[in-house]
């Protein structure tokens, strides 16, 4: 069995399959008819994947609110930075006061991750292991560790763009400092809606959560 899927297969993102309460094994009895065509695949717990969606949608909807204000920083030439900047300090603390927080400190990082193999015959998921004594199969929702990535970037994006906000709200430069301060932010401004825009949801999309204070 390789891990490569061959040509012209796509793995799926989401899967539901019989997992045993007990051992954790997944799988179903049933075979194809003729020779399985197996893909390793890398999943986590289904539940785990929508708690990271949820944070990521409340996120994004944050981040969708501030991210005006980082791109006219990324875009401005002004003629007077200081005034520039001391506009963008009172909208950009206005906008956090109204956004309120962006999510809790969860660590998104280190999923729980299983390993399977996918027939893309049948759809099953197979995954052996050794039986307890405890046999109780059940159906459960799993999701591949790819997408599970794509949304954990997603909401890493969306909290840096948020992050640099709260730095723009707060930074005062010296008095004779506020051209050097408003390059070196907008080069980090630059920088923040890069990796937010990767993943930001196309225009005109509802997300899932509205952002929220609490």
């Amino acid at each position: 069995m390789s891990g490569v899927p061959a040509a012209g297969i796509t793995l799926p993102d989401r899967v539901t399959v019989l997992t045993c309460i007990g051992c954790g094994a997944m799988g179903r009895q049933e075979r194809c008819d003729g020779a399985c065509s197996e893909h390793k695949l890398v999943l986590v717990s289904a539940s785990d994947y929508d708690a990271l969606l949820a944070a990521a949608d409340a996120a994004r909807a944050c981040a969708a609110r501030l991210a005006p204000i980082v791109r006219e920083l990324a875009e401005g030439e002004p003629t007077d930075p200081r005034a520039a900047l001391l506009a963008l300090r009172g909208r950009a603390g206005q906008a956090l006061r109204e956004t309120g927080r962006t999510g809790d400190d969860t660590d998104w990082a280190s999923p729980s991750a299983v390993v399977g193999w996918w027939c893309a015959r049948c759809g099953n998921v197979d995954m052996p292991q050794p039986c307890i004594g405890v046999c109780v199969w059940r159906p459960a929702d799993w999701v591949s560790l790819a997408l599970y990535e794509r949304q954990l970037a997603s909401l890493r994006g969306a909290r840096s763009l948020s992050r640099f906000v709260a730095r723009v709200a707060a930074v005062m430069p010296h008095p004779d400092q506020w051209q050097r301060n408003w390059d070196a932010l907008r080069a980090q401004a630059r920088s923040a809606l890069s990796d937010y825009d990767a993943y930001a949801p196309p225009p005109g999309q509802t997300l899932r959560r509205p952002c929220s204070s609490a």
